[in-house]
């Protein structure tokens, strides 16, 4: 379904969550598209407590909007979400605790600003899937409705797949196929997920570059389990300085579908950075593939966007496996005389490593070009103004640049 060695598109840029620990797996709601992502809570003993932080992050501003504790849980590597009844409910593991993992899974209402725990009314009865079960996490696929339980017993680990009613969001305690780990899939396991009859596994150490990385993910069929893996390295954000692969998600989009992978990143500043990509499944139209649709600008106070078709506007497409950043559109400027923030960038637009191109501007004895920069911190730059070549307008049209 997913080309994964092909065009990735960026969905949460750089986003601080509300405790320090690293985002350790993301979730999204197949109807409101909002983000949960999941961290531990305590450093120092949050292996021992398993207690975790559930945050709420907005889809459009990358920003977190409320938060939930839970205490007691696990540790969070895989979590799932559904929308029953117009609300989030979330999948998690569930105590009692085996050396800071769950042995079971259960589900509950996102409740912000509450904390709970495992004697908790809001939670559905706690459910493991074999009598011997050591670890338990859940994953949601809201396209062919299916809970997935990766579970692990003294013979090794399995996965399991649930039927969901999806007119009541119900789900079968009777698995409809259980299969065991690839023995070829090996190294650290930091995710899975179900897209219908396709079993996506994410592996992958700690690394502190790019160069570094041996992120990937491997594709295996719930209908013939003994075919080999087939496994793809990860070449997601390559300006991200200390990358942990975190957790994988599905999202429905109308007639397309998501899968969304986690890194936790570092940077100066309070706590570790939870950042999200995804894949696509629409084909390439022409050898075009639309990662991102054109968004509005959010445009930088004094500067003045020209409206109708002149709206200053962005959006990430893919030409022959290169994916582009491109502008349209044109402002007027505050008679500019040296570099300025020009707008701020959607996070699924944001690039890990800065991009410039020419655009046109205001003629100026001689001078009728400037360059036009977007950042790894999300901002839209301009270059080239001075008090001896003031800037008045650019024009946004001729902006495309390769994106990564």
């Amino acid at each position: 379904m997913f080309d994964l060695s092909g065009p990735w598109s960026r969905v949460l840029a750089d986003t601080r969550l509300h405790h320090g620990p690293a985002m350790q797996s993301p979730a999204v709601d197949p109807v409101t598209h909002e983000l949960y992502l999941v961290q531990l809570r305590d450093a120092g003993t949050a292996d021992e407590l398993g207690n975790l932080c559930v945050n709420r992050v907005s889809a459009t501003t990358g920003k977190v909007l409320d938060w939930m504790h839970l205490d007691g849980f696990g540790h969070g590597y895989q979590i799932g979400a559904q929308h029953i009844a117009g609300r989030t409910h979330l999948w998690s593991e569930a105590g009692p605790l085996r050396k800071g993992f769950g042995t079971r899974v259960t589900r509950f209402p996102y409740l912000p600003g509450r904390s709970i725990d495992m004697t908790s009314d809001v939670l559905t009865k706690p459910y493991s899937p074999a009598s011997d079960t050591l670890t338990c996490a859940p994953a949601v696929d809201p396209i062919g409705n299916w809970l997935t339980l990766r579970f692990r017993t003294p013979s090794g680990y399995f996965y399991s797949r649930h039927p969901i009613n999806p007119a009541t969001g119900k789900v079968s305690g009777t698995p409809a196929a259980t299969i065991a780990h690839p023995p070829s899939v090996v190294g650290t396991f930091q995710g899975f997920a179900t897209v219908g009859d396709l079993l996506y596994l994410y592996n992958g150490d700690p690394s502190d570059s790019f160069e570094d990385s041996n992120a990937r993910i491997s594709l295996v069929s719930w209908r013939d389990p003994g075919r080999t893996p087939v496994v793809t390295p990860v070449t997601a954000l390559p300006g991200l300085p200390v990358r942990e692969p975190e957790g994988l998600a599905v999202e429905p989009l109308g007639d397309r579908v998501r899968l969304l992978f986690g890194f936790s990143g570092d940077a100066p500043g309070p706590g570790r950075q939870a950042s999200v990509c995804a894949f696509t499944s629409d084909p390439p139209v022409q050898g075009v593939k639309v990662l991102a649709d054109w968004s509005n600008l959010t445009l930088a106070d004094g500067f003045e966007g020209h409206t109708g078709a002149r709206m200053p506007r962005a959006r990430l497409i893919s030409v022959d496996g290169l994916t582009q950043l491109q502008l349209r559109g044109s402002l007027s400027c505050p008679n500019l005389s040296g570099p300025a923030v020009v707008a701020v960038l959607s996070p699924w637009l944001t690039p890990s490593l800065p991009v410039r191109a020419a655009v046109p501007r205001n003629m100026s004895y001689g001078n009728a070009a400037c360059q036009v920069e977007a950042t790894p911190s999300g901002q839209l730059r301009v270059h080239g103004a001075s008090s001896a070549h003031p800037l008045s307008w650019i024009d946004l049209d001729s902006f495309t640049a390769a994106w990564k």
